[in-house]
């Protein structure tokens, strides 16, 4: 039997996946006496959902709180971490526009002494390598969850696109084990990053060629189709590229600065957020926090936008239509009017004549 439970608080990305259920793969052998009780959330909305978890769950049921691939925004929410739960919270999070709060907390807040940069699946990992009983995984077994995190970190940093130094095999399969998360529902990606972890990238690889193959197809196809349009213009003094798209977001942002070298930075706007990409000459992440409600890193960040995207899309194709049939009915009445103005005097006497009287 469990005898103490542990609540974790993570992003709904991949990442944010691959955190805390590595803890779950090991849960076994390394927390044999620990129950993870885990949710995952969207971007943004760390600091509501602990607010009311703190006044709606028996508190004293759990040890320990542990956020990963977030980091509170709110003051009050770390001065309820530690009302509650004293030092037994910890932070597993890398993103650049928290980074002033977590060293605020830096005795609650894991980091890594490394030039490579960090994901919350390769923070937690790191922090794994120091538990006391780490040693009892087998080296065969922490070589298999190890490419996993590598995996799962190259892709979130964007490692696999812009490190010259990473190996071939990371690249292409930071990008596949990316798509296959994707792919899923969201209802069925703790199933998926567990299955992963527990079979190994390779075994489950080979089991899902073919899917990666079609999945592949269908984003070369996506891309094509929606980089037709985009557009180019002018934000806060910088030259944007704009285009909408509700998958394949951080692909097509990429594919969009190496398409139009003249754009500074990509926003692809979805219906409930946006996605941000720069080429380096502007800290999207800064741009996502103050105008997005979101954060990330100076090169690739994200946000909520506030508009139901849907409904502005409908509406612009009502006022679109509207003003067609204002304008046709405009063209018929000139045409009307153009045939009275030249009719002969004496025919239309006798038009009036056949059709009404006289007035």
């Amino acid at each position: 039997m469990t005898n103490q439970r542990i609540k974790i608080f993570s992003h709904n990305d991949l990442d944010g996946f691959g955190a805390p259920f590595i803890l779950k793969e090991v849960q076994s052998v390394m927390f044999p006496e620990v129950d993870f009780d885990i949710t995952n959330i969207g971007a943004g909305k760390i600091d509501e959902e602990l607010d009311y978890w703190f006044t709606h769950t028996d508190l004293g049921a759990y040890s320990d709180l542990y956020i990963m691939d977030m980091t509170p925004d709110s003051e009050h929410t770390f001065n309820e971490l530690n009302q509650h739960f004293a030092n037994h919270w910890l932070i597993f999070d890398h993103h650049e526009t928290e980074a002033d709060a977590r060293q605020k907390y830096s005795a609650n807040a894991v980091t890594v002494n490394s030039d490579q940069e960090q994901s919350a699946t390769s923070l937690v990992w790191h922090w794994l390598k120091n538990q006391p009983r780490f040693s009892k995984l087998s080296a065969e077994y922490q070589s298999q969850l190890g490419v996993v995190v590598e995996l799962i970190r190259a892709y979130d940093t964007w490692d696999w696109q812009n490190d010259p130094t990473l190996a071939s095999e990371i690249k292409t399969g930071a990008d596949e084990l990316d798509q296959l998360f994707w792919f899923y529902p969201i209802d069925y990606s703790a199933q998926f990053i567990q299955k992963v972890l527990h079979d190994g990238w390779e075994k489950y690889r080979q089991a899902n060629q073919l899917l990666i193959q079609t999945l592949n197809d269908r984003r070369t196809h996506y891309l094509h189709h929606h980089l037709k349009d985009v557009l180019i213009d002018e934000l806060d003094g910088h030259r944007w590229g704009f285009v909408y798209a509700d998958d394949y977001k951080s692909e097509i942002a990429h594919q969009l600065l190496q398409e139009h070298p003249d754009a500074e930075a990509a926003m692809v706007i979805s219906p409930k957020s946006v996605s941000l990409r720069s080429n380096g000459k502007l800290d999207v992440a800064q741009f996502a926090e103050k105008y997005f409600h979101g954060g990330g890193h100076a090169e690739a960040a994200g946000g909520r936008i506030d508009i139901n995207m849907i409904q502005v899309g409908e509406q612009a194709v009502i006022d679109h239509v509207k003003e067609a049939i204002h304008s046709s009915q405009q063209e018929a009445k000139a045409q009307q009017d153009t045939l009275a103005d030249n009719i002969d005097p004496a025919v239309a006497d006798k038009l009036a004549a056949l059709f009404g009287k006289k007035e």
